[in-house]
């Protein structure tokens, strides 16, 4: 049994006597003589509630926090800190990923009794080991010009993992909106499993995946928006992501499973892609016109010839670079595969259009120009790797008590 583990058996044995009367903010463990106090603990455990987390919060809180305290020691040692200017950017970087504010995501993170101080807290520790990293391993990451022409040479980028989600698609009006998010929310707090979310697609979701209670197809993690792929490296299998805005819905992904091999694969460069803007929104008689066009299409081309007669502004072909992208419509185009149609958009201010979405095909060759990306993402891999074996390396030299 790893250190580690061992210490938060022992450890969280001793929550329950916490509850039972000893103050809260009493010391349960320290760690190199740094305390982590029993309400960090329940603060921590609540954070992750929020974010999605399944399983024995607390142990993983446990676990968390006394990673943060190794990396915030290793980084006293060496002089470095985060400012308070550096904490507040992290925090809006971290709200963006779930393509929030930094003041909505503390909204709802109040709303769960959840501290400011607890979330900024982790945003800092999370920074400092960044600088940590960077500062000890940056000269041994370098990648040579071999390595490099190898990515290039496979016409691929050398980070690249498979997720298997499973998504909700709650539709709104401006007059549902509101009621819409709330009820989001209270379904991501009552999902405690694959199961618990397999319900709720059948139960809620508008998408046609509900047939299938949710479920995707593995899809590789390079075809996601640069912000919402982090989010999945950064989540565990079960956890589920926050709302995801979009025109006229909003999403809720979990992650069933992540091919984390590390492997070289194709990268998308730009996405080939039609849209075709149907009159009647959600109604259940679009709908059907929807379904019927989609049976009777194989190609991009026949979805061209379909759309004569609809008015020539509501058809749509274009080629575009991935970043070029509109985000509601790249998370969609993810899930595709060439000639593969999805349906869970609407257009216009009220949701008067039902988007029909078809995936042409990806670009997915890499020319000269992309050689700084690939080198970039080459490596970040690799001081990833140095940086999770060096807390491995504290984790075994510390010292750590029960007061």
């Amino acid at each position: 049994m790893k250190l580690r583990t061992l210490l938060s058996v022992i450890f969280l044995a001793c929550l329950p006597a916490l509850a039972m009367g000893q103050s809260p903010y009493a010391p349960v463990i320290k760690i190199n003589g740094s305390a982590v106090t029993g309400f960090e603990i329940q603060q921590r455990a609540l954070m992750l509630q929020l974010l999605g987390s399944i399983g024995d919060l607390e142990k993983q809180a446990l676990d968390d926090l006394i990673d943060d305290r190794l990396r915030l020691q290793a980084a006293r040692s060496l002089g470095l800190n985060a400012t308070q200017e550096e904490v507040t950017a992290g925090m809006n970087e971290f709200a963006q990923r779930a393509n929030l504010t930094a003041e909505q995501l503390l909204g709802i993170l109040a709303a769960a009794g959840i501290y400011t101080e607890t979330f900024s807290d982790f945003v800092e520790a999370g920074l400092v080991w960044r600088k940590v990293v960077q500062f000890r391993f940056q000269a041994k990451a370098f990648i040579t010009e071999a390595e490099l022409d190898t990515a290039m040479a496979l016409g691929s980028t050398a980070v690249t993992a498979s997720v298997l989600l499973s998504e909700i698609v709650l539709p709104f009006t401006p007059e549902t909106q509101a009621d819409t998010l709330e009820l989001m929310l209270d379904l991501r707090k009552d999902i405690r499993s694959l199961a618990d979310f397999d319900d709720a697609a059948i139960t809620y979701s508008a998408a046609p995946s509900r047939a299938n209670s949710g479920k995707l197809d593995w899809m590789p993690l390079s075809n996601l928006p640069k912000d919402m792929g982090t989010q999945m490296m950064n989540m565990g299998v079960g956890q589920v992501t926050l709302p995801i805005p979009m025109p006229g819905a909003y999403m809720l992904y979990q992650l069933r499973g992540i091919r984390d091999n590390r492997t070289v694969a194709a990268r998308t460069i730009a996405y080939d892609y039609v849209t075709l803007q149907l009159p009647g929104g959600r109604s259940d008689a679009t709908a059907k016109v929807a379904a019927d066009l989609e049976g009777s299409i194989d190609t991009c081309t026949d979805l061209q010839a379909k759309a004569q007669k609809y008015p020539e502004t509501y058809f749509n072909q274009q080629v575009l670079p991935v970043k070029s992208v509109p985000r509601h419509i790249a998370i969609e185009l993810a899930k595709l595969d060439a000639n593969e149609v999805s349906t869970n958009l609407t257009q216009g201010e009220n949701g008067e259009f039902l988007t029909f979405l078809m995936l042409c095909g990806r670009a997915t060759k890499l020319s000269e120009g992309d050689r700084e990306q690939v080198r970039e993402a080459l490596f970040t891999q690799r001081l990833e790797a140095f940086g999770d074996g060096y807390l491995q390396e504290l984790m075994g030299d510390a010292i750590v008590l029960r007061p």
